[in-house]
């Protein structure tokens, strides 16, 4: 078991379906639409919360830092006690609302997401990220979070020899080119997806040449690997009949790739660990509601074979 420390949001979510296609609605200038939602729900989410989430139910550590507002109390707390995680690194500001997400997903999985970032620009960021960093951690995953956050906790990670994995996400919108070279520069491995991959690419370059790694998640594509601008490899997809709600998984995905590194996969099993905890959250609604029964038998059913680090 690893202690991991997941810097990032956690966030409450509000997740809504349209049961039609976004592709199908009236194309005008600018975003001036009303739509009929089928559904709508309250989830405990959050990028950092969701892989700490994931890595606790696979066995390791997980200790997330964030910043979170007054309405923390008492849900979102209870569910970390429930989980039996780690709070310490949670900072409460009672003058703050917490992260929110707005998820509204159509009849084709596409999704259209407005994001609050909370407290997340605090001044006690730096000192209290260094503070708790400084306790000891095997491991880290930077999930996304406003540029600033992420650029310090790289720089935190790198002065205390952390090993970490770089997760900018859906934060890259609000990156300036400076903050993308500074985040590329401090990191070895990254993590993004197609549309993420194309965006810092434009900021950096041929910078991304110089990582260790660089996973690109491509959808119903499956996912690829780079190794110093080489690719290294490919991973289809796990298929799966009864995909329910996409939300989350990328998230789903990293968790399921840490924890196999970390118990010494190989690149090739650990994607393909980060290919099925993905596949499995889809199955579920919400981003923390899924679980890992089963684990090690479903990775034998899904790659025809159970490797020897997966000792479940």
């Amino acid at each position: 078991m690893a202690r991991i420390l997941v810097t990032g949001t956690l966030a409450i979510d509000y997740a809504a379906t349209y049961p039609r296609t976004f592709a199908g609605l009236p194309r005008h200038d600018g975003i001036n639409l009303s739509i009929h939602l089928s559904q709508i729900r309250r989830d405990f989410g959050g990028c950092a919360m969701n892989i700490a989430y994931s890595l606790a139910l696979l066995g390791q550590q997980p200790s997330p830092f964030a910043f979170v507002g007054r309405d923390y109390e008492p849900d979102f707390a209870s569910h970390l006690r429930a989980l039996g995680m780690d709070a310490s690194g949670i900072t409460m500001l009672e003058e703050a609302h917490s992260s929110h997400a707005f998820v509204i997903t159509d009849a084709n999985q596409n999704q259209f997401t407005g994001f609050y970032p909370g407290p997340a620009r605090s001044q006690d960021f730096l000192p209290r990220l260094r503070a708790f960093a400084e306790r000891g951690f095997d491991y880290a995953v930077l999930a996304p979070d406003v540029p600033e956050n992420m650029v310090d906790a790289a720089r935190v990670m790198v002065e205390l020899g952390i090993p970490f994995l770089c997760d900018p996400g859906q934060g890259l919108t609000d990156f300036q080119p400076s903050d993308s070279e500074r985040l590329t520069e401090l990191s070895s491995s990254v993590i993004l997806n197609e549309y993420e991959h194309r965006t810092l690419q434009s900021h950096v370059g041929g910078a991304l040449a110089t990582l260790d790694c660089l996973i690109v998640t491509l959808g119903s594509a499956g996912a690829l690997w780079f190794e110093r601008g080489h690719e290294a490899g490919r991973v289809p997809v796990v298929a799966i009949d009864d995909v329910t709600d996409p939300t989350g998984c990328g998230d789903a995905f990293r968790a399921g790739f840490v924890d196999a590194r970390l118990r010494g996969a190989e690149m090739p099993d650990a994607m393909r660990a980060g290919a099925l905890t993905a596949a499995i959250s889809l199955t579920t609604p919400g981003p923390q509601r899924h679980s890992f029964d089963d684990y090690a038998a479903r990775y034998a059913n899904a790659w025809g074979e159970r490797p020897a680090w997966l000792a479940r």
